[in-house]
């Protein structure tokens, strides 16, 4: 049986109850895998503190635990095998334990270890204990004991993570029967209202948990945000069923919740609770009685005291009949398969809780590619060639769908395609990647934009030489030329790293993680590379649509790949650097450490405290960090970090972060601070224009007040020697520390002008530190009483600490930390209305984040969730901070490889460090950059006074409501918690993307239809700048209107009309002010040159024009002319009436034309309904409605026209023709052929006319509606399963011949009579080609019955003293040879009957 790819999906988040997991199922001859969460594990019941056991779920066996604290808590294992071993975790505090099998004798076992030990640990083997075990059915009973090893430190427990088991069985449980009903988890989602699949609204305001089998159902759960503004969350479902269960927690801090389905209220669910511990798992409503049809259940918060707490879900089970499946979705479409290579399609079935599951696949051509159970196998083939899969519903044969395959020889050496930029593809996946087969890229930039792809090139079963790949020029549909230049190609090298955190035991990968060199590469056989490709779109780009192609070539292949790619320029300029808050922090001494070739040999503890001052802050010390200093600031970093003390974050790093301040306390106790690194640093760092004091751009952020062991270094004059002194914050010997370092710093700071942007910093430290360090730079303040600005990492997010956190200057909250929505929106809102900034970060432990291990595509979605949060930013805690072996193994103790920079320094060797040494980029970084590009899109619609505030709103809806993916952890690592959470990553940064781009569109076609100026209005501006100028006033109002109209004039030939008339009224308008005296001729005389002006070049293009309007600015006009004839008018209302002319003449805004509108409103009447879609079609109707609507409206603005031409060309191009549906008859076709072709194996009545009914099929394939197909189609299904093959007499003719054999003169008449006649009658079938498989079987069993009927002959013997006859004795010869011969009959006629059911099936 083929499974769902969904309940593949869904196994680590949906109790499936038709299907039971009992465990991994290995192969023949290797061990069992039971993991902890299988059944076969029985838990002692209670927590890990009361006699039970505590959780933690994982992506494989060892990954996940359960663990116990207490003595006595038992753990039962039931198995088949004949040899046992549990596995777990060995740690320094874990105690001892028993294992007892069968209620044998107990094996004391240690849980004990040195150190602690990942989950892969050998913990009890029955084979190491001497017992021999049947290979039967055993139960294993484990006990803590209240004991442990004499080396153990503070025992309390032990962590079990999997057993196995060798020598059982190993094949996979069948399915138990339909229960009635399937459970759907809360982490089965959608967003488009999928069946049996959760959506939940508004989607940002959800937050997904897992990990926590002990608590929920499946260990995961949703819970919506909590406080004001939450009121409206709520969940929806659709489903077949008649009644359903919502099982919730309840929790004094849940809301209750209303339950709704078809829009009918069904009750209240109670889930809070006044007070009390959380109840979990809770049966809080059920709904009965319902029809099994389609229903919607929609669940929101109740009104009232309950509305702004969280409402939680775990999951929904739904009583159902048993469903078929309704629709089938292959994986794959088109696959291209290599000569004798496999792989597999795999189809999800919809509804996912569908009970017959059953797929049958087919081949169309099985010489070509076979498929079994969706595992597909080419032949070798010498020409390309293509086939048909199908994956067809068993439970019903019109739920199919279909997939072209091709052969093709040419990828026996070398393929290549595109891939998705966006995933982590590794070698290791070659199986997979090497089939791919996208031919094609699509890309939508703005000018000056710049977007991403990756070529992905696999060598087959030989190596491959200079493999290049190159790019063509690429032209649009005017010709404009993007050239070849642009297109940046260089090849991904792989990095080795331990996949894990802190892991030891994890494996080490190849991760394609540094952009590296271009040109030709040669690949090894059976491997598979990457090529990224920058594609730059210059700023004086024209708009349109480019076309080229990327080759690749390579000395083995005599036709090169040739990959289309598509790139689509909106005519917007991408807007600069700085719409968000960009802080990535700077570690220089690494830098200088790595390229010294310092840390060759760490310490046990696996860091270096190789130092070589004399270098640092040097011009060559610059010279490795100019080149990514620069291209920080082009990102729009402004964020400089210096260290104030040694070791600020405890030698986390694998480098030393010394202090850039020297602190000494002289003999006398006074204390002196030498300035010179950070002086050199921050220096260096204006120039790299990171900084800009003098702008007050830029924050120098010192860390910190508060390292974390809260220790400061100095030298100590008296003694000679460097002190490490440690005090708590707040303390006396603390602030004697800290007072003096910041009344100086504060003079220092003033004296080079870096006071205003100098932060006073800390990093991830509680309450207990933070508020006294907070204090402490407040208290310290220059002579006007200012203070240092404050900045900190931390994780306080709640209102109830805004009091101290709006004290902070700069806050930023770690993802682990933002899960309330809601909440960081407001947060940040709030602190934006204060001057106060905001951003937040990712780490060590997040997901997603920016490791080696992430996808690309991570880096881009942790800046895009900035908007949904509302921060003004995001921060990274590290740019630059390198290990020794950063082109070898760059595993280091404390961080998921990576964590610690976004791109890597050049080989030592070829750093050149008396100029400018160079970097290379990552995947990960540079879809990061392409993040902040494209946030800065969606910012820059949002702020655009071209953008309607009911487009703003749309587009908010989509990009400040991206939902959060959720993870688990692997080997430490933080990680997806399923394909599925990883996918949703990408999915909704391509929706936010979308979004901005269909606005984009909008914006630049509107802003490319503006009508220009014409001449004469273009004189009249050029005569009103003139007469401004003579004026000789410096007025700032006057000089902006000014240099607003002359820059209007230096582009003429782009001027729009609308422009140049606003811009002669801002002219009029701010001359008019200028006249502030008694006198009021000269105003009078700007007011007539008004006049004339409105009337000469606005009034006379009205036609098109909204008639209020014109109404309005005619009286204004009017009115004016009394004002201007009036001699006693005063300076005042003559102004007024200039003012009111200039608000009147540009409310108009010149002209709204509806001729383009009513020109499209025409074309679209003129479609005619044939060959469109009905959904379509109607679509195009009330879009024509709407802009007839508009084009009637005399009032009507001129966005609101501009939307109506928009929203009917969108509907003329959607306009879907009728895609007609031929597939199923081509199907029958090939079906019903091969029948013809073996034609003299069928009853010929049953396939008379069916050649016929295929010629009427095939002409049918051009028919013009589906109608006709699909009963072209039923027609010849019909006749085909008419067919019916002629029967197999072979078993009739051999008994026949077997029964004329036979020496009948031993029997009676009356039984030899009747076994010949049924061999006569039997013998006419022979010759009967329409006699049924049925008929003869039965002729069979007729003449075996007459065999087996013959009676002996009555034989006169002589007297013997006994009366009467006997009758003679059986032929049991004959009779025996009877039995064996209609025993091997049967069995022939057996087969004969398999072979025909097999053939037919």
């Amino acid at each position: 049986m083929i499974k769902r790819i969904m309940k593949g999906l869904l196994a680590v988040c949906c109790a499936l109850t038709m299907v039971s997991i009992q465990g991994v199922y290995a192969a023949e001859g290797e061990p069992v895998i039971i993991d902890d969460t299988d059944e076969r594990f029985v838990y002692s019941e209670g927590d890990a503190n009361h006699g039970g056991w505590g959780s933690a779920d994982g992506s494989d066996p060892a990954a996940s635990e359960h663990w116990s604290n207490t003595p006595g808590a038992t753990l039962e294992i039931s198995f088949e095998g004949n040899v046992l071993e549990i596995y777990g975790i060995k740690a320094p505090n874990h105690l001892m334990f028993t294992v007892s099998i069968d209620g044998g004798e107990a094996v004391e076992c240690d849980g004990y270890g040195p150190s602690r030990t990942d989950g892969n640990q050998l913990l009890y083997s029955s084979e190491d204990a001497g017992i021999e075990l049947e290979n039967t059915a055993h139960t294993v009973l484990l006990t803590v004991l209240d004991q442990s090893n004499e080396a153990a430190v503070n025992a309390q427990g032990i962590s079990i993570t999997y057993a196995k088991v060798y020598g059982g069985e190993v094949s996979e449980p069948e399915e138990p029967e339909f229960p009635g009903y399937s459970d759907v988890d809360d982490a089965v989602t959608t967003s488009s209202n999928e069946l049996f699949k959760i959506q939940y609204e508004p989607s940002a305001e959800w937050n997904a948990e897992s990990g926590y089998s002990s608590l929920f159902l499946n260990g995961t759960d949703h819970y919506s945000t909590s406080g004001t503004g939450s009121e409206g969350q709520y969940y929806t479902m659709e489903f077949i069923g008649t009644g359903l269960d919502i099982y919730a927690s309840k929790n004094t801090a849940h809301a209750d919740f209303d339950v709704y389905v078809d829009d009918v209220f069904v009750g209240t669910a109670e889930a809070n609770l006044d007070s009390g511990n959380t109840q979990h798992q809770q049966l809080l409503m059920q709904v009965e009685g319902l029809e099994n049809t389609t229903h919607t259940l929609r669940v929101e918060k109740t009104p009232g005291d309950t509305a702004t707490k969280a409402m939680q879900i775990d999951m929904i089970r739904v009583y159902h009949d048993e469903m078929a499946p309704t629709s089938i979705t292959l994986d794959r479409s088109e696959v291209t398969m290599i000569p004798g290579g496999s792989t597999t399609l795999n189809a999800s079935i919809e509804p996912w809780v569908a009970t017959n599951d059953d797929i049958v696949w087919t081949s169309s051509n099985n010489a070509v590619v076979s498929v079994e159970d969706g595992v597909l196998n080419a032949a070798e083939v010498e020409s390309k060639e293509t086939v048909i899969i199908t994956a067809m519903a068993a439970a019903d044969e019109r739920v199919y769908a279909q997939a072209t395959i091709t052969v093709d020889p040419s990828l026996a050496v070398m393929n290549a395609y595109v891939g998705n930029e966006k995933l982590l593809d590794i070698a290791e996946d070659y199986d997979e990647l090497a089939v791919g087969n996208d031919p094609t890229y699509e890309g939508i930039a703005w000018r000056g934009d710049q977007l991403n792809s990756k070529v992905v090139v696999a060598s087959m079963s030989r190596p491959l030489t200079n493999v290049e790949v190159t790019a063509s020029d690429f032209t649009n549909e005017n010709g404009a030329v993007l050239s070849a230049d642009n297109f940046d190609i260089k090849w991904l090298k792989e990095i080795d790293a331990n996949i894990g955190r802190g892991n030891s035991s994890a494996p080490v990968k190849e991760f394609p993680d540094m952009i590296y060199k271009g040109g030709a590469k040669d690949i090894e056989a059976n491997d598979v590379q990457f090529a990224w490709i920058k594609i730059n779109v210059p700023e004086d780009t024209q708009a349109g649509t480019y076309t080229g192609t990327i080759t690749v070539s390579a000395d083995e292949v005599s036709d090169p790949f040739v990959l289309r790619y598509t790139i689509e320029v909106i005519d917007l300029v991408q807007p600069e650097a700085g719409a968000t808050d960009i802080q990535i922090w700077q570690h220089p001494f690494s830098v200088a450490n790595y390229y010294l070739g310092l840390g060759s040999e760490p310490t046990d503890a696996g860091i270096s405290n190789d130092l070589a001052e004399d270098f640092y802050f040097t011009e060559e010390h610059f010279n490795l960090m100019r080149a990514s200093m620069e291209e920080y600031v082009e990102m729009g970093g402004h964020d400089a970090v210096a260290n104030i003390v040694e070791e600020a974050w405890n030698h986390q790093s694998y480098y030393s972060d010394p202090s850039m301040v020297k602190w000494t306390k002289k003999a006398d106790g006074s204390w002196e601070f030498d300035y010179t690194w950070y002086d050199a640093w921050i220096e260096f760092m204006i120039e790299c224009g990171v900084l800009d004091p003098e702008n007050g751009i830029g924050q120098i952020k010192c860390y910190s007040i508060v390292p974390w062991n809260n220790q400061i270094a100095y030298y100590d004059e008296a003694s000679g020697e460097t002190v490490k002194e440690s005090h708590s914050p707040g303390s006396d010997s603390w602030k004697a520390m800290w007072e003096p370092f910041l009344e100086d710093f504060i003079q220092h700071s003033k004296e080079k002008g870096w006071f205003e942007i100098t932060y006073i910093s800390m990093d991830e430290r509680g309450l207990s530190e933070l508020e006294p360090a907070v204090e402490m730079i407040e208290s310290v303040t220059d002579e006007e009483g200012n203070h240092f600005k404050i900045s900190s990492a931390l994780n306080y997010a709640a209102p109830e600490y805004y009091d101290f956190t709006d004290r902070i200057d700069d806050i930023s909250i770690n993802l682990g930390n933002a899960s309330n929505v809601q909440q960081m929106k407001e947060l940040s809102e709030h602190r934006r209305e204060l001057g106060l900034n905001t951003t937040f970060y990712t780490c060590t432990g997040d997901y997603p984040s920016n490791f080696t291990i992430s996808d690309p595509g991570d880096n881009y979605w942790d800046v895009w969730y900035t908007m949904t949060l509302g921060t003004d930013g995001y921060m990274r805690w590290a740019w630059d901070n390198f290990v020794y072996d950063m082109h070898g193994d760059i595993t280091y103790r404390y961080w998921e490889p990576g964590d610690g920079w976004f791109f890597y320094p050049l080989e030592r060797e070829e750093a050149d460090m008396s100029e400018t040494v160079g970097f290379y980029s990552t995947p990960r970084y540079e879809l990061f950059k392409q993040g902040v590009r494209d946030v800065a899109k969606a910012k820059y619609l949002l702020e655009s006074e071209d953008v309607s505030e009911e487009q703003k709103e749309e587009l908010r809806s989509v990009v400040e409501n991206l939902s959060r993916p959720s993870g688990t952890t692997s080997y430490g690592s933080r990680v997806p918690a399923n394909e599925e959470q990883r996918m949703l990553v990408h999915s909704e940064t391509e929706r936010a993307l979308e979004a901005t781009n269909a606005l984009a569109r909008e914006v630049a076609g509107s802003a490319s239809e503006e009508e220009p100026a014409s001449e004469a209005a273009l004189q009249a501006l050029q005569a009103m700048v003139e007469k401004a100028v003579a004026l000789g006033s410096d007025d700032a109002v006057l000089q902006a209107a000014i240099e607003t109209a002359q820059a209007l004039l230096a582009d003429a030939e782009n001027a729009t009309s609308t422009a140049v008339v606003s811009a002669l009224l801002n002219l009029s308008e701010a001359m008019a002010d200028l006249n502030t005296g008694g006198s009021s001729d000269k105003l009078r005389e700007d007011l007539k040159a008004t006049i004339d002006y409105i009337n000469a070049y606005v009034l006379t293009n009205v036609d098109n024009v909204r008639p209020a309007k014109v109404t309005e600015l005619k009286t204004a006009v009017a009115e004016a002319y009394q004002v201007y004839m009036n001699e006693d008018a005063t300076a005042d209302e003559i102004r007024a009436a200039i003012r009111t002319l200039s608000e009147k003449a540009q409310e108009l805004w010149l002209i709204v034309s509806k001729a383009e509108l009513n020109a499209l409103i025409e074309s679209a009447e003129a479609i005619s309904a044939d060959g469109y879609t009905d959904l379509t079609y109607r679509a195009l109707q009330a879009a024509i409605t709407a802009a007839k609507s508009a084009a009637a409206n005399d009032n009507a603005t001129t966005s609101e026209v501009t939307q109506a031409i928009t929203d009917l060309a969108s509907a003329i191009a959607g306009l879907e023709t009728i895609t007609l549906d031929t597939s199923a008859l081509e199907h029958e076709i090939e079906l019903a052929e091969a029948i013809l072709a073996n034609i003299d194996d069928y009853v010929p009545s049953t396939v008379e006319g069916l050649q016929e009914k295929v010629d009427a099929a095939k002409a049918a394939l051009s028919a013009a509606t589906q109608e006709e197909i699909d009963a072209a189609t039923k027609t010849l299904r019909e006749a085909r399963l008419t067919a019916r093959t002629k029967a197999d007499v072979s078993a009739l003719e051999e008994i026949i011949a077997y029964a004329n054999s036979l020496d009948l003169s031993g029997y009676s008449r009356a039984s030899v009579l009747a076994l010949n006649q049924t061999i006569a009658q039997s013998r006419l079938l022979l010759g009967d080609e329409e006699v049924s498989q049925e008929t003869v079987n039965a002729a069979v069993e007729d003449i075996q019955n007459a065999i087996d009927a013959l009676e002996p002959a009555s034989v006169t013997t002589p007297d013997n003293g006994n009366s009467g006859t006997t009758a003679g004795s059986t032929n049991t010869v004959a009779a025996t040879q009877t039995g064996m011969m209609l025993a091997l009959l049967a069995a022939a006629g057996a087969a004969a009957a398999i072979a025909y059911r097999r053939k037919r099936s």
